[in-house]
C-alpha cells in the first residue's frame, strides 16, 4: 500500500502543514512513537510512604541469554520504574519473583538453582510482611542456577497414531526435543502435551486431553524424567450447529456458511476454516464457535456460532498527498447485508493528481462493487463491478467506462480460484502507443496459491500467482491473451529474525501488434509494487524519436530483501529491485534493466509491519527524482 511519496528538492505541503500545527503556541504535550515518549517533563515526586528501589541480578556463571530470561521474569524488574505503594508491596513484588524466577529456571532446563532476593541486605523469605524500609531501598537478586538438566526416561502413555499428511499437524515429540538426551526445558513438556492432544484431534477425538502428568528430577545424574497419560475420550463426528446473536443475518445462512457438514469426521482444520469463513462474510465485529461440552450418544459433537453484528451502513473516506502526483481525496460508502446474507454493494470515488495545471489530467474514478457470499457452495463468492474512470500517469491518459462480473472460489485455504467476464470502452491519448478508440472484451482467469504462513508477514514458504486473460479488441479486429505469473519466496533462520524474501514477475501480451494494445492494458514498470526509486509507471521502452517511456507487450521485474530484526518491533529491510518492459511479446533480455538499492525500516505491530522505504533508482530517467520515500502497511511483498 503506497500512500506517500517525496523526491529530494520538492516541498512536502502535508509535511509543512504538519509543522505549522506542531508551532500553536501552547505547553507542548507528551506523546509516545514506536515506544519512544517525546516531549515528556520531569516524573512527579513518589506519593508519600511509598518506596523507591533499585534492583540488581547476578547470575553464578555470568551466561547472558540465562539473565535476560531471570530480568524478564521479575516482577521487580518489570515494575522498577514505578515506586512501590509501600514496603509491604515491595515485599509482596519480591515473593513473587521467587516462583517466576524459578519457572525461568525451568524453562531453560536448571532444576537444582538456589535464588536469593535481597532488600537492603535482608532475604525476603524470611523477613516479616510488616517490615518496613525507608524511601528508598536496593533489591539484590542472585541466582545460582545448577547443571543444566536433560531427559532421561519420556514414557507417554496413549499416542496418537499416524496423522493425516496436512500442514496443521502438530509437531511430534522428536521435532519438539522431548526425547531421551534432550535438553529438558519444561516448556518442550507444555508444548509436547499440546501436540499429542492435537494429535488425538486431527484423528477426529474432540476431547482428548491430559490425564496426568509427572516429571522427576534426579539430581545425581543432571536428568529429568517424564511421564505422560493422553486420555483421547471417544472419537466424533460433526452434530447441529446453531446460531445465535443474528440481528438482521439470516442465521440459517451462517451455519451454512460456516461449512460444518452434518456427519462429517470431526476436524480442528474444518472448525478454524469455519472461522475464517465467518470473518470473510464481513458482517460480524466478534464471532466465535463453541464446541459442545460432550459427545452426544449418537457420536455427534455439537457445535455453536456467537456472533454480534457490525452496523449495516459504513461511510468513510481519506486524503493522501504526494510530491509526484499531488493531492488526492477518496469517499465510500457501504450496505453491509443488503437481504439477510451478506450481500454487499459498495460505492467508491476517488481524485487524484490535483496538482496538475490542467484539470483534465486528473485522476477520477467512480465504481459500485456488489458482492454475493456463498453462491453454490460456502466457499463460492459472486462478484460484480461496474466503473468509470480516467487514468492519466505521466505516460498516458486513458478515459474508461467497463465492468465485469464473475466468481471466485475457494477450494481449499490456500488456493483461490477466480473467473470473470469483462469489458471496457475506452479512449487514450496523450502517447504514441497504444492511443485511440478501444472495445475491449475479455475473460480474466487466475489461480493463487499462498504457500506462506502470514499474509503480512511471512517468514517461510511461497506464493504463486498466476492469471491468464483471453481477449478481443473490437476496433482493431485483435484476439489474443494477457498473461502474468508472479512468484515470492521467504526464508527465516535465526528464530525468524532473519528473512531473505525474493519476488519475480513475468508478464506478456500476444496476438496484438503493440500499437494497437490499449495504453492501460500494456505493461510497465516501476513504483512501490514494482521497482521502488522509479515513478509509478515510469519505467518501460523509450521511443527513439521522442525519448518518451511507453508501455510494452512484455516485462520482468524482481526484487530481494534481507528483513533483519533489531528489537522484537523494530526492523531494518535492505534490499534491491530490477526490471522493465519490453516492446516485445516476451522479455527481451539484450535490453538493460533499470535498478534500485534502498532501505527499509519496520515497525511490527498485531496487524503487520508498519513500512517506511528508502529508494535510490540507479539508472533514472532523465527528470527522475533521485530518491524516493513509500509508506505502507504489511511488507512490500
Amino acid at each position: 500500500m503506497e500512500n506517500v511519496r517525496l523526491s529530494i528538492g520538492q516541498t512536502w505541503r502535508a509535511g509543512a502543514l504538519a509543522l505549522v500545527v506542531g508551532l500553536t503556541p501552547g505547553a507542548a504535550q507528551a506523546f509516545e512513537l514506536f515506544g519512544f515518549r517525546f516531549f515528556e517533563g520531569p516524573p512527579p515526586p513518589p506519593p508519600e510512604g511509598s518506596v523507591t528501589y533499585n534492583v540488581q541480578f547476578d547470575v553464578v556463571g555470568g551466561e547472558s541469554d540465562l539473565l535476560k530470561s531471570v530480568e524478564r521474569a521479575s516482577v521487580l524488574e518489570e515494575e522498577k520504574g514505578e515506586p512501590s505503594p509501600g514496603s509491604a508491596a515491595l515485599l509482596s513484588r519480591a515473593n513473587t519473583d521467587y516462583q517466576r524466577i524459578l519457572a525461568a529456571l525451568y524453562d531453560n532446563a536448571r532444576y537444582g538453582p538456589t535464588i536469593s532476593i535481597k532488600v537492603d541486605g535482608r532475604e525476603v523469605s524470611s523477613t516479616p510482611i510488616d517490615t518496613e524500609f525507608g524511601d528508598t531501598a536496593d533489591v539484590v537478586v542472585t541466582v545460582d542456577p545448577g547443571p543444566v538438566f536433560t531427559f532421561g526416561e519420556v514414557d507417554v502413555k496413549n499416542r496418537p497414531g499416524e496423522i493425516p499428511n496436512d500442514e496443521t499437524v502438530p509437531p511430534s515429540l522428536e521435532e519438539l526435543g522431548l526425547v531421551p538426551g534432550g535438553v529438558a526445558n519444561a516448556n518442550k513438556i507444555i508444548a509436547g502435551e499440546a501436540a499429542l492432544v492435537g494429535g488425538w484431534r486431527e484423528l477426529g477425538y474432540p476431547k482428548a486431553q491430559i490425564a496426568r502428568r509427572t516429571a522427576s528430577a534426579y539430581h545425581e545424574t543432571d536428568q529429568l524424567g517424564v511421564m505422560i497419560d493422553v486420555a483421547p475420550g471417544r472419537p466424533a463426528v460433526f452434530g447441529t450447529t446453531s446460531v445465535s446473536g443474528t440481528a438482521r443475518m439470516d442465521p440459517e445462512f451462517v451455519a451454512w456458511y460456516a461449512g460444518l457438514k452434518y456427519g462429517e469426521r470431526f476436524d480442528p482444520d474444518a472448525v478454524e476454516r469455519a472461522r475464517d469463513q465467518l470473518r470473510r462474510l464481513g458482517v460480524f465485529k466478534a464471532a466465535r464457535i463453541v464446541e459442545g461440552e460432550t459427545i452426544n450418544p449418537d457420536g455427534t459433537l455439537d457445535m455453536g456460532i456467537e456472533v454480534a453484528e457490525r452496523p449495516l451502513r459504513v461511510i468513510g473516506g481519506g486524503v493522501n498527498y504526494s510530491t509526484l502526483d499531488g493531492a488526492g481525496a477518496e469517499a465510500y460508502w457501504r450496505h453491509r447485508n443488503l437481504f439477510g446474507r451478506a450481500e454487499q454493494l459498495e460505492l467508491n470515488a476517488s481524485i487524484g493528481g490535483v496538482d496538475a495545471d490542467d484539470p483534465d489530467s486528473y485522476n477520477y474514478k467512480l465504481e459500485a462493487n456488489f458482492l454475493k457470499p456463498g453462491v453454490f457452495t460456502p466457499y463460492t463468492d459472486f462478484l460484480a463491478k461496474i466503473y468509470a474512470e480516467q487514468d492519466s500517469p505521466d505516460t498516458y491518459r486513458a478515459r474508461a467506462v467497463g465492468g465485469r462480473m464473475g466468481f471466485m472460489h475457494r477450494p481449499t485455504t490456500k488456493i483461490t480460484l477466480a473467473g470473470y467476464a469483462s469489458f471496457e470502452a475506452s479512449t487514450i491519448d496523450q502517447t504514441d502507443y497504444g492511443d485511440g478508440d478501444f472495445l475491449f472484451a475479455s475473460l480474466p482467469l487466475s489461480v493463487d496459491y499462498d504457500g506462506s504462513n502470514n499474509q503480512y508477514n511471512p517468514t517461510k514458504g511461497y506464493h504463486l500467482i498466476g492469471s491468464f486473460e483471453p481477449f478481443y479488441e473490437a476496433v482493431n479486429g485483435n484476439i489474443g491473451a494477457i498473461s502474468q505469473i508472479d512468484g515470492r519466496v521467504y526464508y527465516g533462520f535465526a528464530k525468524d529474525r532473519v528473512v531473505l524474501a525474493a519476488r519475480g514477475v513475468v508478464g506478456s501480451i500476444v496476438g496484438a501488434p503493440l500499437q494497437e494494445v490499449p495504453a492501460n492494458k500494456m505493461f510497465f514498470a516501476g513504483g512501490g509494487g514494482s521497482i521502488r526509486g522509479y515513478p509509478y509507471r515510469g519505467v518501460g521502452p523509450v521511443d527513439p524519436v521522442t525519448d518518451e517511456v511507453h508501455g510494452g507487450r512484455s516485462y520482468l521485474v524482481g526484487s530481494l530483501e534481507a528483513r533483519v530484526k533489531v528489537t522484537d518491533t523494530i526492523g531494518v529491510v535492505p534490499f534491491f529491485d530490477f526490471g522493465n518492459a519490453f516492446d516485445s511479446e516476451y522479455p527481451d533480455f539484450d535490453v538493460p534493466l533499470k535498478t534500485s538499492v534502498g532501505l527499509g525500516l519496520r515497525y511490527y505491530t498485531g496487524l503487520g509491519p508498519l513500512r517506511f522505504d528508502v529508494a535510490v533508482p540507479l539508472d533514472p530517467y532523465d527528470g527522475d527524482p533521485n530518491v524516493a520515500f513509500y509508506i505502507g502497511l504489511g511488507q512490500a511483498f
